[in-house]
């Protein structure tokens, strides 16, 4: 029998920082809309705190769904916080440096604000009763010891999703797997792992299979494989390199058939 993944299509946040790439009101609510009736177990529906007319879209989206679970994405910021509660999405998604790089050197901060942040964080989302998911920014360049300490802090306080992502697109199918693989055994079933791999070397689809393979049950995907430089992990590509190992609860011909209906090649490029 074969293993279930879940898919979490990112196609209107991170797919939409592809260059080129800006989708109207209609585009987002009917690639909503085909992405749901497609069997896509959740979609990413946005960044709240990026104006008012996105949270009017995000709120459109999560009024019209059928099926898909509907989440949105944050900073590890208090406002972005309270502008994703707003839209009172089924997931609040929020993202936290983990790796030295970011956290002192593009952040100019150190690990114990992130510690203070995050907790600022989960308190707010915590008040709201909505669930939460939580993303290490560039895990894969991160100290695991660091990376361990936060899990636990989001252990304690109920938190069981995780998203590792691969934020400048530098790891590799191998990487993966031992990163995976060392989290799941230290956590076991208290936590549900999730990737966010990008495309700069290639192995998107590659390192998203190693690492469903280790124990990651969710992976991140657009349509087309759009995304922020080089892009993201390609949902028809991912299926049909996998399906025969993972049900991701698309088929292989449901998932090329979903990309050539999203219109990305014929609209949006325009």
């Amino acid at each position: 029998m074969k293993q279930r993944r879940y898919l979490l299509d990112s196609t209107l946040r991170d797919g939409e920082q592809a260059t080129g790439i800006c989708f109207s009101a209609e585009q987002k609510l009917k690639i909503a809309a085909m992405l749901d009736s497609f069997g896509v177990h959740q979609i990413e529906a946005g960044v709240p705190a990026a104006s008012e007319q996105e949270k009017e879209i995000i709120t459109r989206i999560i009024e019209n769904r059928k099926n898909a679970v509907i989440s949105v994405w944050s900073r590890l910021v208090p406002s972005d916080i309270i502008h994703a509660v707003d839209v009172r999405p089924d997931i609040i998604h929020f993202s936290v440096p983990v790796s030295n790089l970011h956290i002192y050197k593009k952040l100019n901060k150190d690990k114990d604000w992130v510690i203070e942040q995050l907790h600022v964080c989960l308190d707010l989302i915590g008040k709201s009763g909505i669930p939460i998911s939580v993303g290490f920014e560039d895990a894969f360049r991160s100290e695991m010891e660091f990376m361990i300490s936060v899990a636990k802090i989001l252990m304690d306080f109920g938190v069981k999703r995780i998203r590792l992502a691969d934020t400048v697109g530098i790891a590799t199918p191998t990487l993966c797997r031992t990163v995976f693989k060392e989290i799941s055994e230290k956590f076991g079933d208290r936590v549900e792992l999730g990737i966010h791999a990008h495309n700069d070397l290639g192995m998107a689809v590659a390192n998203t299979i190693e690492s469903a393979k280790a124990g990651c049950l969710y992976a991140d995907v657009t349509v087309g494989g759009i995304g922020e430089r080089a892009g993201n992990c390609d949902l028809a590509k991912l299926v049909h390199a996998s399906s025969d190992i993972f049900d991701w609860g698309i088929t292989d011909v449901d998932a090329q058939k979903l990309e050539e209906l999203c219109f990305l090649k014929q609209e949006i490029k325009q």
